[in-house]
């Protein structure tokens, strides 16, 4: 039954979700120190939190059954990513949840500033009528400059255009086909500054974007210009924003986040050209709802059927496509085993090979299957999360090369393993795209199951050598299921895999080594 912990005071409807799921079991709990969750967090399946809780790198050291964290918003800068996917966490968050509460306090933000409206309300509060000193800006016709083109920025796009605003966009990975769609201008970070009467944050906290506005870019922009962060704190140095607002650089601020959360050390008290508000973007109704439900949904469906939703530490595998991918990750993770089970020596690389049409673009769910049955037999647990950061642990080097070249099949996928005495080979395909089989190991061409307990011998191509191979397995009172033979060239080298019910003793196994024109003689179990 999994157990999950909820903190960060969840919306109801959320717990609910999880409540009423066939076999979980939910506590809720307010947010935790450090110190505190990890005391706790062992026993769980899966852990949801928002902005408040920091999960470190220490609760990753020892995880317990820790599968799956949940944020229930956009931004995880509160979770230690790379310690969770070595740890074999998946990290999800709920990217569209916020989008429309997020983009409409852009605006809240930009039309209070234009308009002096928390100065304004302040003044009337204070039983003064100053009409005069409140004169404002009117957004039609001025320039709007968005820092990333993503779900909110596109969103905040979308509705600059109703204000009649001319939209400019810097996103590195925006198409210009996209721009178009959106009706916005592509440009450079240097020509938004000098065009934008306003300009807005959207991007990911990122050692990119970290600091990534500051003293040297505000002397850049218009005096007239005035900026929004609604996205995360540090993007836009205070400090030097603080300087630039006293300075008369740019003429307004308005910030909902913050380096530090409760905001700490603040260098805007006093100025009159800033609205500041306590990260507000996210904190509708609506919203909450909405990430909470969302995130509850997605990790149930992780820890029910392993599928994965909006994932930022391992690529995302929807219910369709994994059902799609369903037979190749299987075969993947045989032929990945088989290696782990057959090579001999210390491993030093792995190369997966895609050859033919094997219908897909995006092959990471596969290499990431090879790489699971390969570390498998060699490690306590390992997953999609952790096989990659695993096997580079271990000083094992994986990669990974597409050859869109015919194959004798419609596809095949070739597994080498190099290690300090050997280098193994063994390929595999579907046939109607459904049954495993392998194709070839070491070069040899064949056609056998891969499963069960499987012996493959190599020897020369002689004859009676097959006969006194079954002869010893029928001695040892082991059945064989299935026989398959592959050679060179006729007199060369051939190689034979036994399918067996059970397996083989060592004594048996040193018997078949034993034999006449046998070369090698190893044994896995798929």
């Amino acid at each position: 039954m999994p157990k999950i912990l909820v903190l960060d005071n969840l919306s109801d409807e959320g717990v609910n979700v999880f409540r009423n799921a066939e076999g979980f079991e939910v506590d809720v709990k307010p947010p935790q120190k450090p110190d505190e969750l990890l005391a706790i967090i062992g026993e769980y399946d899966g852990l949801v939190v928002r902005s408040g809780t920091k999960v470190t790198a220490e609760v990753f050291e020892n995880p317990g059954k820790l599968k799956v964290i949940g944020r229930a918003g956009v931004g995880t800068d509160n979770i230690d990513k790379p310690a969770a996917t070595n740890a074999g966490v998946v990290v999800m968050n709920t990217p569209g949840g916020n989008t429309l509460s997020t983009c409409e306090h852009t605006f809240a933000l930009l039309l209070s500033l234009c308009r002096n409206t928390p100065a304004a309300h302040a003044s009337m509060d204070a039983g003064r009528w100053d009409r005069k000193k409140f004169m404002g800006t009117e957004l039609s016709g001025k320039t709007l400059g968005i820092v990333g083109a993503g779900r909110i920025g596109g969103a905040v796009a979308k509705r600059a255009q109703a204000f009649e605003m001319k939209v400019l966009v810097f996103d590195p990975i925006l198409t210009q086909l996209k721009a178009d769609a959106l009706g916005v201008e592509l440009v450079t970070m240097d020509e938004m500054y000098a065009q934008a009467d306003f300009i807005t944050i959207h991007v990911p906290k990122t050692p990119e974007t970290d600091n990534m506005i500051g003293t040297e870019q505000f002397k850049k922009m218009k005096s007239t210009s005035r900026i929004i962060n609604c996205a995360r704190g540090g993007i836009v140095n205070e400090k030097e924003l603080a300087e630039a607002l006293k300075n008369g650089d740019i003429a307004g601020a308005g910030l909902d986040v913050y380096t530090s959360e409760p905001f700490e050390d603040n260098p805007f008290m006093g100025l009159d050209n800033i609205v500041t508000t306590p990260h507000l973007a996210a904190s509708t109704d609506e919203a909450q709802t909405v990430v909470a439900v969302d995130v509850a949904q997605q990790m149930i469906d992780y820890l029910d059927n392993g599928i994965i939703n909006n994932a930022v530490n391992v690529p995302s595998l929807d219910k369709e496509t994994r059902e799609k991918l369903g037979p190749l990750i299987s075969l993947a993770g045989k032929l990945g085993r088989f290696q782990s089970l057959y090579i001999e020596g210390r491993p030093s690389s792995i190369e997966i090979e895609y050859s033919g049409d094997i219908g897909i673009a995006d092959t990471y769910a596969i290499t990431t299957a090879v790489i699971i049955g390969f570390l498998e037999p060699k490690v306590e647990s390992v997953n999609q999360v952790s096989a990659p950061s695993q096997l580079a642990e271990r000083g094992i080097s994986s990669s990974e090369i597409r050859v869109p070249g015919d194959t004798s099949f419609g596809f095949q996928i070739k597994v080498t393993v190099t290690t300090d005495k050997e280098t193994s080979q063994i390929a595999g395909t579907l046939y109607d795209n459904t049954d495993p089989r392998i194709c070839s190991i070491g070069g040899t061409r064949m056609d056998a199951v891969p499963d069960g307990w499987m012996v493959v011998s190599i020897n020369e191509d002689k004859p009676l050598v097959l006969g006194r191979l079954t002869s010893v397995i029928g001695e040892a009172k082991v059945n064989i299921a299935n026989l398959t033979l592959g050679r060179d060239e006729e007199g060369g080298c051939a190689l034979t895999l036994i399918n067996l019910d059970s397996p083989l003793d060592e004594d048996a196994l040193n018997q078949l080594r034993g034999l006449e024109h046998v070369q090698q003689i190893r044994q896995v179990q798929l």
